[in-house]
């Protein structure tokens, strides 16, 4: 049986790293086509653009190796119907189940592959992308949002509005609204440059410019330097340079933690939260999706249709993983329900579909 299970891992794992390969090489050329309107913005050239594109690959490579696996998949176990491979296996006493918990080690494998890109290689290499696309462009800062207004961050009373983060980690046009316990704006501070000191955890703002409302008046005054003490760390605001499902485990946990702590609405990082230590398991559900079209082939079923069939279903998939959430957030839905629900849907649809050939 060990013998077996790694002849079937090895080959499913092959013809995964085929299609994982040709995958990679469409994209990279259909990033690099859509990068050349952008060549000759400042330092920008041919070779700044595929290396950006290169950057960009980990993020490609963590949405489609579940549909790799399914495709290769696929294609392995065709491969083994077309020369009765499959049929003297099942005639030989292997269940369909059985066959299902050896197509799980090669699962297994491919789970703990997403789950190290999607932590390890795609939150830093999306940072990078961005910083080096940016330097290159010209631009010295790094913009946090695509509202002209910035990024708006609440913590305690106060209203903190960051427009611009640079690449050597400081905070640039800073503005924080100090609100009493009464909700009574008291002031504001504009902020030209703010530096963290990692030593004594803070913020150094320099050149403050503040406002402060009293009962009588307005009382205008020039500060070069203040000390701020606050729980957003230049880690912390990093973390808005990306898109939320691009962030690691730990980032998404803190921040949503931060928000919910300043009473603000956590659900879009929650959700990615939730995506995030959901998606590696969609790689049993796609070898699980697998096995029924191979034991359709082995019955003689056409090879190409379904082939064609079962990659539909796994982009079909990929497509409702990634609308469910909007989907859930307009219908109320808890976070992790959205998360949850495309998975064990098609999870149960492939039970249910490898239960129906089982008993044929």
């Amino acid at each position: 049986m060990r013998v077996l299970r790694r002849w079937i891992v090895t080959e499913v794992l092959r013809g995964t790293a085929v299609v994982t390969a040709v995958f990679a090489a469409l994209f990279l050329f259909f990033d690099f086509v859509d990068q050349l309107e952008d060549i000759g913005r400042g330092a920008y050239g041919l070779k700044e653009a595929l290396f950006y594109v290169v950057l960009r690959l980990p993020s490609r490579l963590y949405e489609l190796l579940p549909i790799a696996l399914l495709v290769g998949a696929l294609g392995a176990l065709a491969q083994m119907a077309r020369h009765s491979e499959l049929a003297v296996l099942r005639a030989s006493g292997l269940s369909v189940t059985g066959l299902w918990r050896i197509l799980a080690w090669a699962a297994a494998v491919l789970a703990v592959l997403i789950f190290a890109v999607g932590e390890w290689l795609v939150p830093p290499a999306e940072q990078m992308a961005r910083m080096f696309r940016g330097q290159a462009m010209g631009e010295s800062d790094i913009s946090t949002g695509d509202l002209r207004s910035g990024v708006w961050i609440r913590e305690g009373n106060d209203f903190i509005n960051v427009r611009r983060f640079s690449s050597d980690g400081q905070l640039r046009e800073l503005e924080i609204y100090r609100f009493g316990s009464d909700q009574t704006l008291t002031a504001i501070d504009r902020v030209a440059a703010a530096q963290f000191d990692a030593a004594r955890e803070t913020w150094r703002l320099k050149e403050v410019q503040r406002r402060r409302f009293t009962a009588e008046r307005i009382v205008a005054e020039a500060v070069p330097e203040l000390e701020w003490r606050t729980e957003l760390t230049p880690e912390v605001l990093a973390v808005l340079m990306v898109e939320p499902y691009r962030m690691t485990i730990r980032a998404l946990s803190t921040f949503s933690q931060h928000l919910m702590r300043n009473g603000q609405n956590a659900d879009r990082y929650l959700l990615a939260l939730g995506r995030k230590l959901v998606y590696p398991f969609t790689a049993f559900v796609m070898v699980t999706l697998a096995l029924p079209f191979a034991l359709g082939h082995a019955r003689g079923a056409p090879i190409g249709f379904k082939v064609f069939l079962g990659t539909l279903l796994g982009v079909a998939f990929h497509l409702l993983n990634s609308l469910s959430g909007s989907l859930g957030v307009l219908a109320g839905w808890s976070p992790w329900l959205a998360a949850l629900l495309p998975g064990a849907a098609f999870m149960l649809l492939a039970l249910a579909m490898m239960h129906w050939v089982e008993r044929r």
